[in-house]
């Protein structure tokens, strides 16, 4: 463990403060080493400092989220199994409706406006990153470049996770690394959770868009594996692979792995919710990917 480096950034919304958030996440990420790959949880745990999450949603909102908040699904998370009506929650006609409109949204964008206050301001929470506003997306960069820069230095693997809109951060970034300033170092995994890459909005918006070739895509990822939860309505198109298969073809990347029968069932203040990181971080599929990992160490 002592040569690898676990990175993971969060997405949008208020987080806990830093260290009070990473502590829970390390603690779910634990207890699903621990019921499928014990030796792995024996080594992380001896070595906590290996997990870093990269805090930036302080940037965007002016106060942190009460973990308090969080702690009763965290702990229903770990001690239930999902239930029945948890999965109907997820597979709900309302649930669908809201995926069905996100999509319609998506592909006409003038339509948004008939969106929701919450759809709405979400997007608006993505366009002020793509377009750093006040440079704001900038700031959130450098503090992911330079966690990279500094498990490189040290001559680390690394095992880059993105969840939602952080995957759309690390993308960025790993574009921004290799083509403006040509490091060659690569990252080992890159590991994307509930991601909206695949969506015309945020493509739109990438590092690389417009570009042809080799041109418009990272080239410093070993291994990409994309992970989706059923119902998950912000990863509008579960599918990574397709959307950048050019990357493989053209040898960018060693292989693009998408698993998208997820079941993502955590309680959330509002309910079930098939987005939340607590509940990808328990995920037997992401135990298996990080296990294998700090195994390989």
């Amino acid at each position: 463990m002592n040569s690898s480096r676990i990175i993971f950034v969060p997405g949008l919304a208020a987080k806990p403060a830093a260290e009070l958030y990473r502590a829970q996440l390390l603690r779910v990420l634990l207890a699903a080493l621990g019921r499928d790959r014990p030796r792995a949880r024996e080594a992380l745990a001896a070595r906590p400092d290996v997990f870093v999450v990269v805090a930036w949603t302080h940037l965007f909102y002016a106060q942190d989220r009460d973990l308090a908040l969080d702690l009763p699904g965290i702990e229903r998370l770990l001690t239930k199994t999902p239930t029945a009506d948890d999965r109907r929650a997820i597979a709900s006609w309302s649930h669908r409706l809201d995926m069905l409109g996100r999509i319609v949204g998506d592909a006409v964008p003038p339509l948004i406006r008939l969106a929701n206050t919450a759809i709405r301001a979400q997007l608006a929470d993505v366009a002020r990153y793509q377009q750093d506003v006040g440079g704001v997306g900038t700031s959130i960069k450098q503090l992911v470049r330079a966690e990279l820069e500094s498990a490189w230095s040290a001559r680390e693997r690394v095992l880059l996770i993105g969840h939602s809109l952080g995957s759309v951060i690390c993308y960025d970034i790993l574009w921004e690394l290799g083509h403006e300033r040509r490091v060659e170092r690569r990252v080992d995994l890159f590991v994307t959770l509930g991601s909206p890459l695949a969506t015309h909005v945020i493509r739109r918006g990438l590092r690389g868009a417009g570009l042809r070739g080799a041109d418009a895509y990272p080239h410093n990822i070993e291994r990409w594996v994309n992970l989706t939860a059923r119902g998950d309505t912000t990863a509008l198109y579960p599918r990574l692979e397709p959307r950048f298969r050019a990357m493989r073809e053209l040898g960018l990347v060693g292989s693009i792995e998408d698993r998208v029968d997820l079941e993502n069932c955590f309680h959330g203040a509002n309910g079930v919710n098939a987005h939340d990181a607590y509940g990808y971080f328990f995920q037997p599929a992401l135990a298996e990917i990080v296990g294998g990992f700090i195994e390989r160490a």
